[in-house]
């Protein structure tokens, strides 16, 4: 599967690093997103969703509820079509009401490391 990672990180201590190397790991494409970074894992990241030109299936949030819902809103067309998936702690009652009333694919408060996603 190709994931777009948001809030991908360098450091080893946080789930934004953790999650990018178990996927990959998995075999799965990763597409790193953050604003600060030019290089997660030696692999290339990018500033916003917009910037990713592959056709990616899912969309990741290790970021706070409120940074989740900023992204989403702004990005809705393009994650149109999208599974989203937010990881516990990205996703609040404001969220969950957003993904309800505009996506059909949406999972919320699970690890994407634990769950298979194939099953999802």
């Amino acid at each position: 599967m190709k994931i777009a990672l948001v809030w991908a990180s360098n450091d080893t201590e946080k789930y934004g690093n953790k999650i990018l190397k178990d996927l990959i790991k998995k075999g799965h494409t990763v597409y790193p997103i953050n604003t600060k970074e030019d290089y997660i894992e030696n692999i290339k990241a990018y500033k916003s969703l917009s910037e990713v030109n592959d056709d990616f299936e899912i969309v990741n949030f290790v970021v706070k509820p409120e940074i989740t819902l900023q992204i989403l809103e702004k990005n809705i067309e393009i994650l149109r079509n999208k599974t989203i998936w937010c990881q516990p702690g990205a996703s609040d009652d404001l969220v969950i009401d957003f993904l309800k009333n505009n996506f059909t694919h949406y999972i919320t408060d699970s690890c994407i490391i634990i769950q298979d996603i194939k099953k999802s």
